[in-house]
Parts: C-alpha cells; sequence; structure tokens
C-alpha cells in the first residue's frame, strides 16, 4: 500500500502547479511542474463511465473543456480525447499521473462523489490501485461513506465543508465523526483553521488547509502550523 507520510513536512499545489495562461489544473502538464518545483499535490479524481478513475474536478465537461455534458456518462476512451482548456493534452487517468509522479513526493488524492458515483465502489478502485503504488500518497473526500470505505492500511483524511457554508454545528459534527472514525488527517477550507486546529489538537492529529490563494491568507493560517494547500501564490512562500 502507498506509504504514510508527514503531512505537515510538504506544501501541496492545488490541481498541480497550474496557471491562468496555462498549464490547465488538473492536468499532466501542471502535476509536472509540481513534480519539478519538489511539490507535493493535490488533484480530485472521478470515475468515467466504464469505472476507470480520472482526474477531473467538474460533474461537467463545460467548465475545462469546449465538450459539454456529464463527465461520468463518457467511457475513459472518450474523455481522454477531450482536450482540457488551456493546454493540448486531454483529461488524464490515475494511471498516467502515477506513470511518472517521484515516489519521493506526496499525492493527497480527492474522491468527487456525486451523481450515479457509489462511495464505497468507487473508494475501493483508488484503493486498489495504490495497493502497488510504492511512494507517497494520501486520499481523501467530502463523502463520509467514501472515506470510511477506504482501508486503513491508506492514508485518509476527511474533508469537511465550510462552517460559512454548512454552519458551525454541522462542521464541529463532521470533525468528531471522523475523529471517531480514526481517521489520519482533516482536510478544511482556510477560514476554518482555528476550529480544526483545536480539534486536531485534542486528537493529535495533523490538518490540512485549502486553497490558500493570497500571502494574506496564508499569514493567517501559519500560526496555527497547518499543512498548505495553495495555488498562484510562490510556493516557496507556502513550503513549510
Amino acid at each position: 500500500m502507498a506509504a504514510p507520510f508527514d503531512l505537515k513536512a510538504f506544501a501541496y499545489a492545488h490541481r498541480g502547479l497550474w496557471l491562468k495562461a496555462g498549464p490547465p489544473e488538473n492536468s499532466l502538464a501542471g502535476f509536472r511542474a509540481a513534480a519539478q518545483a519538489g511539490l507535493g499535490t493535490e488533484f480530485d479524481l472521478r470515475p468515467a463511465a466504464d469505472g476507470t478513475a480520472m482526474i477531473f474536478h467538474d460533474s461537467l465537461l463545460d467548465r475545462m473543456t469546449a465538450a459539454s455534458g456529464v463527465f461520468e456518462s463518457l467511457e475513459a476512451e472518450a474523455l481522454k480525447s477531450i482536450p482540457l482548456q488551456g493546454g493540448g493534452e486531454g483529461i488524464p487517468t490515475f494511471d498516467d499521473l502515477l506513470g511518472f509522479w517521484p515516489a519521493a513526493l506526496p499525492l493527497l488524492c480527492e474522491l468527487k462523489i456525486d451523481g450515479t458515483t457509489d462511495p464505497a465502489a468507487f473508494a475501493r478502485t483508488i484503493a486498489d490501485r495504490l495497493e502497488d503504488w510504492p511512494g507517497l500518497a494520501a486520499a481523501m473526500s467530502f463523502s463520509e461513506d467514501a472515506v470510511r470505505a477506504l482501508p486503513e492500511t491508506l492514508m485518509r483524511g476527511q474533508l469537511v465543508l465550510p462552517a460559512v457554508q454548512a454552519g458551525e454545528s454541522r462542521f464541529h459534527e463532521t470533525v468528531e465523526r471522523a475523529i471517531r472514525d480514526g481517521i489520519d488527517y482533516l482536510a478544511v477550507h482556510h477560514t476554518d483553521t482555528g476550529r480544526a486546529a483545536a480539534a486536531a489538537a485534542k486528537a493529535d492529529i495533523p490538518f490540512v488547509v485549502w486553497t490558500v490563494r493570497s500571502e494574506a491568507e496564508l499569514a493567517a493560517a501559519r500560526p496555527y502550523n497547518p499543512a498548505i494547500i495553495f495555488e498562484h501564490i510562490d510556493p516557496a512562500l507556502a513550503a513549510p
């Protein structure tokens, strides 16, 4: 199984080290740039119609490609032939990334669960692929069912909806359930850094914050010593 790692020892490029002028988010070019910079990376996984794990954030194709429609309605070969906006490459598979990613740099794999995706089945798909991965990797999701379905031999994180969106009670209830479930780390919005820090310290687990996009947001998070998922700021500033 993919090896566990010290979450706070790395900074993580959000959807790869992408730029508005290209390479695009969740692209192999963006992941190569992150690796060359010595960064970990966070990225999004969702299944094609045939179950293949693909790297793509949205449930619809429209924002990131010239195509339209529901992502999960197409099989992998069709998705791979659709170019990403801002770059010439097609939508990548999880295997494409694992084929070149350095074993010494960590992957934060976010499982996107929506539409008809079965949380437990997709969690097993990702865990099975990471069974033989020799490097550093962790999996996480907003779906509690998906996180619970991940094997305990894999480093598991619970993504938590922002308190400003879900409400204070739901935020804390989600965190408390995740800790009872024995997760290895929390992943929270940077506006919830203080809330997460208290819970993580009590449970003696680390946490990572997303997505830091300015030096001001970084400065606000730093006193709580989280790991940082960032975009569009100098990677040297985000480094631990």
